[in-house]
């Protein structure tokens, strides 16, 4: 059973938690604004982060480097971090075992489900859960020994423009030559 906090305080903090956790094994460092290239969808445009192609709004902010792109939706009520940790595993199994220790520092969310994943053709893990009224979505995938790590999150309950953005994460996004 996964230990369950109703302190808001507490919540809020494995919310940094995780992002933090993402954001070191990644080695964030803030650079000029990513671009991203129209995607042929109105409003969309597509982000390229080493194999990774994603597509996102047009309208959140872009910010990062060439190992991290953060999207801020206007207003501040939704946020998408995709990131890659500087050095590659040794294998997949490495990769993989990352992993799921890092997801494993989510487990103080509240209503946090984790399990394993296909996310843009690549293995990977997949966790869900509530963090003082915010909804969190965050993906492990990894193609050989190179991890992407990508988180979501809204306010929560998460509005209709967050969904569709989910639903584009998870239904376009693609890994090297992956299908």
């Amino acid at each position: 059973m996964i230990p369950r906090s109703t302190e808001p305080r507490t919540a809020a903090l494995s919310l940094a938690a995780l992002w933090l956790a993402l954001a070191a094994c990644a080695g964030v460092h803030e650079a000029p604004a990513p671009s991203g290239q129209p995607s042929g969808r109105e409003g969309w445009v597509i982000y390229t982060l080493n194999a990774l192609r994603f597509e996102a709004p047009a309208a959140w902010s872009p910010s990062g480097g060439p190992r991290h792109v953060k999207l801020e939706a206007p207003g501040g009520g939704a946020r998408l971090e995709v990131s890659t940790p500087e050095a590659a595993f040794a294998d997949a199994a490495a990769c993989l075992a990352d992993a799921e220790q890092v997801m494993k520092r989510a487990e103080t969310m509240q209503r946090v489900r984790r399990h394993p994943t296909t996310f843009g053709g690549a293995r990977g893990l997949a966790l869900e859960g509530d963090s003082a009224g915010w909804h969190v979505w965050a993906w492990a995938a990894c193609d050989g020994g190179v991890q992407y790590q990508l988180f979501l999150t809204a306010r929560s309950p998460a509005p209709p423009e967050v969904t569709e953005v989910y639903r584009t994460l998870t239904a376009s996004a693609r890994i090297g030559g992956q299908a």
